[in-house]
Order: C-alpha cells, then structure tokens, then sequence
C-alpha cells in the first residue's frame, strides 16, 4: 500500500510503495538525499496472533472494506489539498533541470569560442558604421555543432534582411527556454548581461583570462524574458540585458532583471561551465557581484551551493 512521503528538501510529495520503507536513496525530484520512514513495522502482525474463524474473518473483510474507503477518501483530500501545487513544483523542477542543461551546453561553446579567439564572442556583431547587425548567438552556431545553419546566413546584412529572417527559421532548440509557453516562433530565453564592470563591457568582451574574481562565482549567461519586455526577442536579434539598467532584483521587472521564466528564481551559468539555480530571495548586492568578473566582491565559497 501506498504511503505519502515529503520530501524535506523540495517539499515534493509522493506516493511511496511499501516495499521502500525504511530505505534510504534520493528524492526523485530534486535528488536531494532522503530516508524513508519505516512506516510497515506497525503494520506487522505479532507472533502470537491466532487465526481468525470464519465469522471473524467476514468481519475482516468488511472492516478492510472501510479503511480502503477512508484512504480513498483521504487520498481524494490529499490531492485536493497538495495535488495542485506538487504538481506544479514538480514541473517547475524540471524546466529549470532543462534550463540548466541547455545553459551548461551554452557555455562549453563559448568557452570553445573564448579558447580559439582569446575573448568570448562579442554581445553583436557591428557593420563598418556601427550598426549592430547579428547577435552572439550566431557566432556561436559552428561551435554548438550547427556549421551548416551558420553558414546560411549573409553577416554583411542584418539580423532582419529576408534572407536572415529565412535562415533562422529554424532556432537550435538550446536557445529555447523550457518554461516558455509563447506561440513566439524563434525567441531565445538565454541572454548576456553586458555594460561596464561585466564580461561584456562597451570595448570588447573580455575572456576566461581575464577574470580574477573566481570563474565558479562569476556569472557567464542568464536564463530570461526577451529583455526590455519586448514581445520579439528573436534568437538572432542583437538584444541582451544592459547591468546599468538592473538592480539584481530576481524575477523583478520583467525585462530588466533577471529571471521571468521560473517564478521561484532563474537559472544561469558561470564562467567554469556549471549551471546554477538562484532563488528570488538572493540578495540584489549578492547577484550583482556574481555577474562583475573582477569586483574582488567577499563571496561565502557555498554562495552558489
């Protein structure tokens, strides 16, 4: 039978079968590790029980009826009351479990990048007059195995010439953010934070050499809405997050901060390739000296555990 089991870490509940009590192992939502109570001990008959006549056991059997009716009828409460919102954390955990994935993936490319050039791959790519052209995310293309699709674009013409507009048709499926539910064809749910004090600062972009904060505390790409709340956000768009503009308010003004995927925070990546999930609760000082590479910030070594 059946037992309702919470996990003490995510709060995910879950209907464990009795052949695991008393086991230990990880929780199947946040892989948190869990120790499953011994809820069949009370359940075992003594040795001295004597064996039931017959009117006693067609008793049984009606009590046995009653309390399969009473769990039903708990169990029904049980979803009533939990159901909606395990369900919701559930899938919740998973998009970020994507998003982590797809933001790791990002990141070996830039840093593929950053090996052969020296520097990460500019926020956009500008003509001879400045005119910002194509965003990163095309440079990226021969790096995330997609040399074919890079090669269907004209660079010597903008992001939106009809012949670019036809190329990136088809967006590779890591620039999607998993929690992006839009009908939008093409917008991309990673983004760079750039301006002065980032790794993207008005005169170039800087490389994995040039951080002297640690490369597991500095902040690579975010995980967010199309910034500036613009309803486009194309993948090939020059467009990404201005740090002049954000407070470091997780999942504050949409746009502007980071986050506006996942509701209980945002998911980015750091200069040493890992993905990490940063609560709304982080503080605003604490994520802004995340994403300066050389700040020289005091930050606790299990800041981003």
């Amino acid at each position: 039978m059946p037992y309702l089991f919470t996990c003490p870490h995510c709060s995910a509940k879950t209907q464990v079968e009795d052949r695991y009590s008393g086991q230990s192992g990880e929780c199947f939502t946040c892989g948190g590790a869990i120790e499953i109570p011994d809820f069949t001990g009370a359940a075992k008959h003594s040795a001295t029980d004597m064996p039931l006549r017959p009117a006693a056991r067609s008793m049984g059997k009606l009590i046995a009826a009653g309390v399969v009716l009473l769990l039903l009828v708990s169990l029904v409460f049980v979803i009533v009351q939990f159901g909606g919102s395990s369900v919701t954390r559930l899938a919740e955990v998973r998009k970020q479990r994507a998003s982590l994935s797809n933001l790791e993936t990002i990141a070996a490319a830039m840093n593929a990048y950053a090996a052969d050039y020296g520097v990460y791959p500019p926020p956009m790519i500008r003509n001879a007059a400045g005119m910002p052209m194509h965003s990163w995310r095309v440079l990226l293309l021969p790096y995330l195995g997609e040399q074919t699709m890079y090669d269907g674009f004209d660079l010597g013409k903008p992001w939106n010439h009809p012949t670019n507009i036809d190329a990136a048709y088809m967006m590779p499926e890591v620039y999607l953010h998993p929690a992006d539910d839009s009908t939008i064809i093409g917008r991309a749910g990673y983004y760079m934070v750039t301006g002065k004090g980032t790794l993207f600062p008005p005169q170039g972009p800087l490389g994995p050499e040039d951080v002297t904060d640690k490369p597991a505390q500095t902040i690579l790409l975010i995980a967010g809405a199309a910034p500036s709340n613009r309803a486009g956000g194309g993948w090939t768009e020059p467009l990404d997050y201005d740090f002049a503009k954000m407070r470091g308010v997780i999942n504050g003004n949409l746009g502007v901060e980071p986050g506006g995927m996942i509701k209980s925070g945002v998911t980015v990546v750091t200069v040493d390739g890992r993905g990490h999930f940063l609560p709304n609760e982080m503080p605003p000082a604490t994520f802004n000296a995340l994403v300066t590479p050389r700040g020289n910030e005091p930050l606790a070594d299990d800041t981003l555990d």
